[in-house]
């Protein structure tokens, strides 16, 4: 088991780099299964079509959890600056 999967900025993106591949493989064994039951009707393209508003969806959680971290990370970093510029005042 990762131990960065409890991140959940972690987990997010991980999904949104595996989730292509998952697809591939699921696209093309249903592609397979396709051509050798039924080569005349072309059912796969709406696993294809499905699986790609899934991406979408996978890709946009990850976009929402990247920006939520760099939220987060600028605003510790100016809490951060602010202490230390607070820090410096009290020597003087």
């Amino acid at each position: 088991m990762n131990p960065l999967s409890a991140i959940p900025v972690v987990s997010e993106i991980t999904r949104a780099i595996t989730y292509p591949f998952k697809m591939i493989f699921v696209v093309g064994l249903c592609a397979f299964i396709n051509y050798f039951t039924s080569p005349g009707v072309w059912w796969v393209q709406w696993v294809a079509f499905g699986m790609g508003i899934g991406l979408i969806a996978v890709w946009a959680k990850a976009i929402r959890a990247i920006g939520v971290a760099a939220v987060a990370a600028a605003i510790g970093y100016a809490v951060y600056r602010w202490f230390a510029r607070r820090k410096m005042a009290s020597k003087i």
